[in-house]
């Protein structure tokens, strides 16, 4: 080498390179410097913005270094995001292999570029490098438009404020209040907030914001964060009430079953799910929990590769961490994956461990497991529909059975008045086939009476002419017209008496039937008892038997004496009267032989039946004695009766 240094100028790089030549006259290349594009291209981008300018280099800037006691310590605390450091040294030959490969790097991607970026992205390439996998390193138009976009209002400013004092506060750069790393944090999510106005601003942007902010100028990582969002599928997993993440989550859970089986069921027996642990690593690319060397060299791959990164790291985070999660309980596990695994993540070597480790899993069967998924949640919500519809009609059930047994009541309630209704249309009726045909009866002794009145009056009539006749041969007409009403007057009354005689007349004789027939039977019961003693009494003499039937006639005569006759009930009757009938009903009995019989003393003693039955029988030959009578003045009525129609008849005619 001959010592002679020039710059290449021809070469569109960063990377500043030193060629010499040697002996045999062959270039060679040594690397000069490395600067981002940030510090280089500031006037090609046109950034006039003051917060671009002032915002630091990361070569020249680096997070400080943890005290001792955050490194070392092992405590129950989480870690605290925007923890470790990232070192900025870099073998040459991987800085000559980098050179070559942007150099090369003008279209599509070369092939060394994912070897090398699944080794690690050096820290002071990492900018461009990003932005270059992401297709953005020209984008002036969506820069302009970030500009304009934080000088609107954001209707998420108070979730924003809370959440940029969460994020990444063991680095430097965002740890004070007000300082340049938190506003523009804060432009960058008011920013994307009012971008993207369906999914706005989500707990998790600010994480991956911030590690955006430490390798650019905002205005790039705005369009680096809107690329990530749009392009990578990040913004799906927020929209739709997270229904993409819920998918994505289940994918990981069957990428577990198949590749880490042991793990998988302890999983299923303690009842941890994948969304217990694995929702803020896909919200946030990881960017939230694990220290930064870590965060970076998985965003390296996530730029190259996409949304299986998220898959990939989970596995290898999981792989690494399975001795000890198998021996620990539901709540140990939850505490390893929020204290325990982001510690042990914190050496550079452990990163590139576990990048390695994803990057050797094939997760070739994701569009299966999405499909499964589809389907799943397809069944889930025809099932879902299903048990709603269920449900629905279980609530009909439910009202129409209890409608069903109010319609019952009022159906029985209702049965019961029918049948109380026919009840009582079956009695009225019963009751109005009794009127008619009393009122038919009514109707014919109404005809009889007024056919007899018609012959009466005609009769009243001649017989008052004959009396006028007599009593006055010339009488006048007014004279013989009054004198004829007062005839048929009286006759009318006469005959209402007679007929309303008559009627009680033949009640009380129904009712002396009645009593004399009752009367009979018992009599005819206690004589055959009487004689039934008789017999088995042999020490009662013959003579007791006379004096038994005398001092009954004796005693009916009495009772028949005091009775009172039907005529005493008849209206206008006399009660002198009366008393006169019943003496002459009375007359002409044998009353001479009953006193011998009343005086007559029995000189043997009674027995007390013997007595009863006497008794008895006097009272019912006393009774008899009466409807005897009764029959007797009712045939009288009636021959009196039939003697004055005839009488009427006889004066009709003459």
């Amino acid at each position: 080498m001959d010592g002679s240094a020039s710059t290449d100028t021809s070469i569109p790089s960063p990377i500043f390179l030193f060629q010499t030549v040697d002996a045999l006259g062959q270039l060679q290349y040594d690397v000069a410097s490395i600067e981002t594009s940030g510090e280089i291209d500031r006037s090609r981008l046109n950034l006039p913005l003051s917060l671009s300018s002032l915002l630091p280099s990361p070569l020249t800037s680096a997070p400080a270094p943890p005290s001792p006691s955050e490194a070392d310590s092992d405590g129950d605390e989480p870690l605290l995001s925007g923890t470790g450091e990232v070192s900025k040294d870099c073998e040459e030959d991987v800085l000559v292999n980098w050179a070559q490969v942007l150099r090369s790097w003008t279209g599509a991607r070369p092939r060394a570029l994912v070897h090398l970026v699944r080794v690690g992205v050096p820290e002071a390439l990492r900018g461009e490098v990003w932005l270059r996998l992401a297709g953005i390193d020209q984008n002036d138009k969506l820069m302009d438009t970030y500009r304009t976009l934080i000088s609107k209002d954001c209707s998420f400013e108070n979730v924003i404020q809370r959440d940029i004092a969460r994020t990444f506060p063991a680095h430097d750069f965002f740890r004070e209040a007000g300082g340049l790393g938190q506003d523009s944090l804060l432009r960058m999510a008011r920013a994307y907030a009012v971008y993207d106005q369906e999914v706005g601003y989500c707990q998790g942007l600010s994480f991956l914001a911030a590690s955006l902010l430490l390798h650019m100028p905002e205005e790039q990582a705005f369009c680096l964060l809107v690329r990530l969002m749009y392009g990578y599928g990040l913004r799906d997993l927020y929209k739709d009430g997270f229904e993409a993440l819920y998918m994505r989550l289940h994918q990981l859970d069957r990428l577990i079953e198949e590749h880490l089986p042991d793990l998988r069921t302890h999983f299923h027996e303690l009842g941890v799910e994948t969304h217990m642990f694995a929702s803020q690593w896909f919200l946030t690319v990881f960017t939230a929990r694990f220290p930064l060397p870590l965060v970076y060299h998985i965003l390296d791959v996530f730029l190259l590769q996409g949304i299986d990164t998220l898959f990939q790291v989970a596995l290898a985070l999981l792989y690494r961490s399975r001795k000890e999660l198998v021996q620990h309980d539901f709540e140990g596990v939850l505490k390893y994956f929020r204290v325990t695994l982001p510690k042990k993540c914190r050496a550079e070597e452990s990163s590139r461990q576990i990048v390695k480790i994803a990057c050797s899993y094939k997760v070739k069967r994701l569009p299966k497991y999405q499909q499964e998924y589809e389907k799943f949640v397809k069944e889930s919500a025809e099932k879902e529909k299903i048990n709603v519809e269920m449900e629905r009609l279980k609530m009909i059930i439910s009202q129409l059975q209890q409608d069903k047994e109010i319609l019952e009541t009022q159906l029985n309630e209702a049965q019961n008045k029918v049948e109380e209704a026919q009840k009582d249309a079956e009695h009225h009726a019963l009751v109005a086939h009794d009127y008619k045909e009393i009122c038919a009866r009514l109707d014919r002794q109404l005809h009889q009476f007024q056919d007899c009145i018609k012959e009466c009056m005609n009769c009243s009539l001649k017989l008052a002419q004959k009396e006028n006749k007599e009593a006055d041969p010339e009488p006048k007409d007014e004279e013989k017209e009054e004198a004829t009403n007062d005839t048929e007057a009286s006759l009318k009354q006469r005959v209402r008496d007679l007929e309303l005689e008559l009627a009680q007349v033949k009640l009380a004789h129904v009712q002396a039937q009645c009593s004399n027939q009752e009367l009979s039977h018992q009599l005819n019961a206690a004589l055959n008892e009487m004689q039934a003693a008789m017999n088995q009494k042999q020490s009662v003499a013959p003579w007791l038997v006379r004096t038994l039937e005398l001092f009954s006639k004796g005693s009916i005569l009495e009772s028949a004496q005091n009775r009172p006759s039907f005529q005493t009930y008849l209206p206008n009757s006399n009660p002198e009267q009366a008393q006169l009938h019943r003496q002459g009903s009375l007359h002409g009995q044998g009353t001479s032989n009953a006193q011998p019989s009343l005086d007559r003393r029995v000189s043997e003693p009674y027995s007390p039946d013997v007595v009863r039955r006497k008794k008895d029988l006097n009272t019912k030959r006393n009774s008899m004695l009466v409807d005897s009578n009764v029959a007797k003045e009712t045939k009288e009525l009636n021959r009196r009766s039939h003697h004055d129609v005839s009488t009427l008849k006889k004066l009709s005619t003459g």
